[in-house]
């Protein structure tokens, strides 16, 4: 039977573990950002954080937990998604065009060298649905919410799969304000409503 972990001072288990749980997360953050995620492995990110490495599956299930978890904490999307909608769509364009030229945040740059990890791209699956598909779908609110929600979702995928792939040469080279508009414009169609049944 496991025991709690003590972190002194009379602090009890389920501060022990919040502690424990947070140092674990800090250390991996570190890693990941500092080596990359392939680079890293769970015994590491144990060893970085002082704690048995048991303790990364009971809390994270796996290294793709802790990233998973990492990003949710990181929460890009949701922070975009909140706000007026009127520049809804200006948002999600200049977050598009400021990864094109390679901007974001450590993390992000580091995990962009690891992206074709087939734990990474399941954890950036699942990542689309809790972090753009759902939020925005809540977040629009109104008829064919998820469609437009997914038609979004789509643009932003394609710029990244573009990035990820050819580096985006030829649309970091372009005037970044019209390219920016040319996203915006793309994005105000897709969240623009539906008409009647059989019209565009």
């Amino acid at each position: 039977m496991d025991r709690p972990e003590r972190t002194g001072g009379g602090a009890g288990p389920t501060r022990g573990r919040a502690v424990t749980r947070a140092r674990i997360l800090a250390s991996a953050k570190e890693l990941f950002t500092d080596e990359g995620y392939g680079a890293v492995s769970s015994r590491k990110i144990a060893s970085h954080a002082g704690v048995n490495v048991a303790l990364i599956n009971r809390y994270f299930g796996a290294k793709s937990g802790l990233l998973a978890e990492i990003l949710r904490e990181d929460g890009v999307f949701p922070g975009l998604i909140e706000g007026d909608p009127a520049t809804l769509s200006r948002r999600l364009a200049e977050h598009a065009v400021s990864r094109l030229y390679g901007e974001g945040t450590p993390l992000q740059r580091a995990l962009d060298d690891s992206a074709g990890d087939p734990d990474l791209q399941a954890v950036y699956q699942g990542r689309l649905k809790t972090a753009m598909l759902d939020p925005l779908t809540a977040y629009l609110g109104r008829e064919n919410a998820s469609v437009h929600a997914s038609l979004v979702a789509a643009v932003m995928l394609g710029l990244t799969r573009v990035r990820l792939i050819e580096g985006g040469t030829a649309l970091r080279a372009h005037e970044r304000s019209q390219l920016t508009d040319r996203i915006e414009a793309m994005l105000d169609l897709c969240l623009a409503e539906f008409g009647p049944t059989g019209e565009d």
